[in-house]
């Protein structure tokens, strides 16, 4: 299927909606931009857009982990891993984000007493995870800039 102006490719979709991905990941990674209730609410959007783009890289997903036990250019395999420990990251920031949310939870009629662990978790974890993302968008930047090249930039001029 041909790419032409007037139609939206699955490439595009997916460039806007990691660009979407990032800058909520940055507004949750500053919680004084919005404040602790803010900060909650914007983590609770933030994991649609994040399971989306999960959803969207699947086949690439499977492709490398059903060759796990194969040979892979050291890059792939790095990525792979990588990509692994990320997720596994994400799942218990979120989660440990979920228990100990002081604004949104109760807000919804839910009151967890929070525990000082969780909360040093979360904070502990959360700022790993700042980390592990940049490593992310580092692997995948070739992607990310010739896709923004050609579908922002190549519009605009």
């Amino acid at each position: 299927m041909q790419n032409t102006d007037k139609k939206f490719s699955l490439t595009q979709f997916k460039l806007f909606l990691d660009l979407a991905v990032l800058a909520l990941f940055i507004t949750v990674n500053i919680p004084q931009l919005t404040g602790l209730a803010g900060h909650e609410w914007v983590s609770f959007v933030f994991v649609a857009p994040f399971l989306v783009h999960l959803v969207l890289n699947w086949k690439w997903i499977v492709s490398v982990f059903s060759r796990l036990f194969k040979k892979l250019p050291g890059e792939t395999r790095f990525n792979q891993i990588w990509d692994t420990l990320l997720f596994i990251m994400m799942t218990l920031v979120i989660f440990s984000g979920t228990i100990v949310s002081e604004a949104a939870l109760p807000a919804l009629g839910i009151h967890i007493e929070i525990d000082p662990f969780w909360r040093s978790i979360h904070t502990g974890m959360a700022n790993l995870l700042m980390l592990m993302f940049g490593v992310h968008l580092t692997l995948h930047w070739k992607w990310i800039v010739s896709n923004f090249r050609r579908y922002v930039l190549q519009k605009t001029v």
